[in-house]
């Protein structure tokens, strides 16, 4: 069937046709006859997909070769960017090292002056004591301040690492539903497994007329 406006609105009009039929299912009657309609629903739901399927290719097609001309487009600035966002990050990083390691050794020899000004000033040496103090709170004062890039921020981001899996505690564990499910599928819930109840639901599996 050709995609015209026309032909889609006929197509729309017996689909309409169908989804409102109502059926209540109370016995074996109304089951066969639910089970019918899902049947005419399926060979309508093929009809749709029939109908669309040719223009969806072709605009498939189009979207695929846009988005690899693009792909290759893009690439190499990716990839130059990652390894500036690499490089910048490495030096932020090493910079952020440098920098607390300056405080500490500045707040020690701060700690440092501010003793030997005490026994100075202990020992009536009120000079030394004058030259220690002022020393002390120039070193505590210094402050080491990262330079700023204008439209850039440099945030921190925490993540673990596990290295041992053994201790991970449970409550950080996930289950394996997927594997669980194929289990139960594999040995129709007869195998046993703590903390795990293997349970039979039905699926209707009517086919299209």
């Amino acid at each position: 069937m050709e995609l015209t406006p026309t032909a889609q609105t006929e197509l729309q009009n017996e689909v309409n046709v169908l989804v409102r039929s109502e059926i209540e299912v109370v016995d074996q009657v109304s089951f066969a006859n639910a089970n019918g309609l899902i049947a005419r629903l399926q060979s309508q739901k093929k009809k749709v997909i029939d109908f669309f399927s040719e223009s969806k290719k072709k605009a498939a097609d189009a979207h695929k070769a846009i988005c690899n001309a693009e792909k290759q487009m893009l690439m190499p600035v990716e990839t130059r960017i990652n390894a500036l966002r690499v490089a910048t990050q490495n030096w932020y990083a090493a910079e952020q090292a440098r920098i607390a390691a300056e405080e500490e050794r500045r707040r020690k020899e701060a700690e440092d002056m501010a003793r030997l000004a005490a026994e100075a000033e202990a020992s009536g040496d009120t000079d030394t004591a004058q030259e220690a103090v002022a020393e002390a709170i120039l070193a505590e004062a210094a402050v080491t301040v990262m330079p700023k890039c204008e439209g850039t921020s440099m945030r921190a981001v925490w993540k673990a690492v596990v290295t041992d899996p053994a201790l991970i505690p449970r409550e950080y564990l996930v289950v394996n539903q997927s594997a669980l499910d194929a289990l139960a599928k594999a040995t129709k819930g007869t195998i046993a497994i703590p903390g795990v109840r293997f349970e039979k639901t039905y699926v209707n599996a009517t086919r299209a007329k």
